[in-house]
C-alpha cells in the first residue's frame, strides 16, 4: 500500500516512524529514508540505542539521511544546500534504492519529506510518481511518503491519504524546536 501523510500540521514524521515501529514489532524489514534532513532525530537515536542494547534490529532496519544542515530556500534552488540535496536525492532514488529493494527487501519503506523534495523540484515529480507506483495497492510491500507539501500526482496514487492540519502550535511563541517533542 502507498500511505501519504501531508499538511502543515505537526506529526507527519512521527506517524510514519510510529508505523515503522509497529512493522518492526511484527518482524518486518523496514527502510527509513529522510530527504533534506541530516540530523539525528530522537527517533533515530532511540533505534540506535535499542540496537546497541541487544534488540534484534540488525538485519531488520536501515535508516538513512540525505541532506544538509542548511535550510533549502525555495527561492534559491541554485544554492549549495539545494544542489547537495538534489544530488543526494537523485543518486539515491536512481542508484541506491533499487539495490536496497532487491537485496534488503524491506516490506515497509518510509520516504520522509519526499513530498517537499518533489514540491521544491529537488527530485522531479515524474521520477517519484513512477517509483511510487511500485507500492500502490500492493500487499507485499508498502511505502509511506511524508511532507508538508505533496504534489497532487502523488496524493492521487495513495491508498491512504492523511492530512495533518495545524490548529495551534507552541512554536509561534517559543520560536525554537524542542528536543524530545520536535527533534
Amino acid at each position: 500500500m502507498l500511505l501519504v501523510f501531508y499538511g502543515k500540521g505537526k506529526g507527519k514524521t512521527s506517524a510514519a516512524v510510529g508505523t515503522a515501529l509497529r512493522a518492526l514489532g511484527r518482524g518486518w524489514r523496514v527502510a527509513i529514508v529522510q530527504f533534506m534532513k541530516s540530523w539525528d532525530s530522537g527517533e533515530r537515536t532511540l533505534m540506535r540505542r535499542l540496537s546497541s542494547r541487544g534488540m534484534p534490529l540488525e538485519g531488520k532496519l536501515i535508516w538513512m539521511n540525505f541532506g544538509t544542515k542548511e535550510f533549502v530556500n525555495p527561492n534559491d534552488l541554485g544554492n549549495y544546500a539545494a544542489s547537495v540535496n538534489m544530488a543526494f536525492s537523485y543518486g539515491f532514488i536512481l542508484f541506491e534504492l533499487p539495490k536496497i529493494l532487491s537485496t534488503f527487501k524491506p516490506k515497509l519503506l518510509v520516504l520522509d519529506e519526499l513530498g517537499v523534495a518533489v514540491h521544491l523540484g529537488i527530485l522531479d515529480e515524474y521520477t517519484a510518481v513512477n517509483f511510487l507506483q511500485l507500492f500502490k495497492g500492493s500487499m507485499e510491500r508498502h511505502a509511506i511518503v511524508t511532507g508538508r507539501y505533496v504534489p497532487s500526482t502523488i496524493k492521487s496514487e495513495a491508498d491512504l491519504l492523511t492530512r495533518l492540519d495545524e490548529i495551534k502550535h507552541y512554536f509561534k511563541n517559543v520560536k525554537q524546536a524542542i528536543e524530545g517533542l520536535d527533534l
